[in-house]
């Protein structure tokens, strides 16, 4: 069967960046403006910059909410949310004041200070991880591996089987999480050199 994948485009995204790092590897990928076109696909990629205020209210102004939770319901189908696109999967946001995320990956997003971080923020540049848990998403990636990182808030994960990586950077937070056929990833895999493009392939050919 022919994988098909799209990238979402709801206003909010690292869209043509993504785009250009998937053409690299020989993906055919469509981005997609519409929440009906999802069903289309095999494989969908959800992005995301800025607040998450922002994103969720854009996924729920434009009639993403439920096209997303449908694609992700079936188990043949697999998302990736990247950076605020992996946020907003959470239960709750807390980036200018609370928001109902989608509720796919239990757990919520907050600022990192108020997590413990002394450090400077946003937290912007190249970053270690640290696997822990083993996952399809990571294959052939070395421990260690460095991903670029734009962030100030965090993912507080609820279950600790849902880690796949963690990163420190005046607190340990997740970089990576799995539930099931739903993956995220705090930093940019398109921004992040041969150890991103491996990550994007893990996805495509998972």
């Amino acid at each position: 069967m022919t994988t098909k994948v799209a990238i979402i485009n709801y206003g909010i995204g690292n869209i043509r960046s993504l785009y250009n790092s998937l053409k690299k590897l020989n993906v055919e990928v469509e981005i997609i403006l519409n929440p009906e076109l999802i069903f289309k696909f095999n494989k969908v990629f959800l992005p995301g910059v800025g607040s998450y205020k922002d994103a969720i209210q854009l996924i729920k102004k434009i009639g993403w909410e439920k096209s997303i939770k449908d694609f992700s319901s079936n188990k043949n189908n697999k998302l990736f949310g990247i950076c605020v696109g992996m946020q907003i999967l959470s239960t709750y946001g807390y980036e200018h004041g609370k928001s109902d995320g989608l509720d796919i990956i239990k757990g919520d997003v907050e600022h990192m200070y108020k997590q413990g971080c002394d450090l400077k923020l946003p937290h912007i540049g190249w970053n270690s991880i640290k696997i822990l848990n083993k996952n399809l998403i990571t294959e052939n990636l070395p421990n260690d591996s460095d991903f670029y990182f734009v962030n100030s808030y965090s993912f507080k994960i609820v279950n600790s089987d849902q880690l796949i990586a963690t990163t420190k950077y005046g607190i340990e937070f997740p970089s990576i999480i799995n539930k099931d056929n739903v993956f995220g990833t705090q930093f940019h895999p398109e921004k992040s050199s041969n150890a991103g493009m491996q990550i994007l392939k893990n996805f495509i050919n998972a």
